[in-house]
């Protein structure tokens, strides 16, 4: 089984999946939001890598899949969102998991087939692709779902299927 732990970066939520996909295409998920409390930035961001760790340690996946934050036009927003990516991305490679970072419109393609489908779409995508009749994911949860759908879709046929 190949489990892909997906994360969609922010400071204010971080959306986690899981995804474990087993080599007859059965897929498991598991999901969540974490949501630093106010407070300095070196305090969020310490928050969110510690989560991503205990993420790291309790799942053990396979690898990490990250939304690269998109180019802002405001870059005080840019620069706290790649902060918050680095914050998760410290967390994976502390404990030698293999990063993969994959910016908005790739994910969108690869899970929707458009590049500018909007979340909705992305989601309803995810659904059909995955075989659920429904989804109760919140938004940043169901984005990191799609960045490790993504992810799986990437990734050569011989490297997502591990034999036991």
């Amino acid at each position: 089984m190949t489990r892909i732990l997906g994360i969609d970066p922010g400071l204010n939520a971080t959306g986690w999946g899981l995804l474990e996909i087993a080599p007859d295409g059965a897929a498991g998920l598991r999901w969540g939001t974490i949501r630093p409390p106010d407070g300095p930035l070196s305090e969020r961001l310490n928050t969110i890598n510690w989560n991503v760790r205990e993420l790291v340690e309790r799942h053990r996946p396979d690898s990490v899949a990250i939304e690269r934050p998109f180019n802002h036009r405001n870059v005080k927003t840019a620069v706290t969102l790649g902060q918050a990516q680095a914050a998760a991305m410290i967390a994976a490679a502390a404990a030698a998991v293999p990063v993969h970072e994959y910016p908005p419109r790739q994910v969108k393609e690869a899970v929707a087939g458009l590049g500018s489908a909007d979340k909705p779409a992305v989601k309803q995508a995810l659904m059909a692709r995955l075989g659920l009749a429904e989804l109760d994911a919140p938004a940043d949860a169901a984005d990191a779902l799609a960045v490790a759908y993504c992810h799986h879709l990437m990734t050569p046929v011989a490297e997502s299927l591990e034999i036991q």
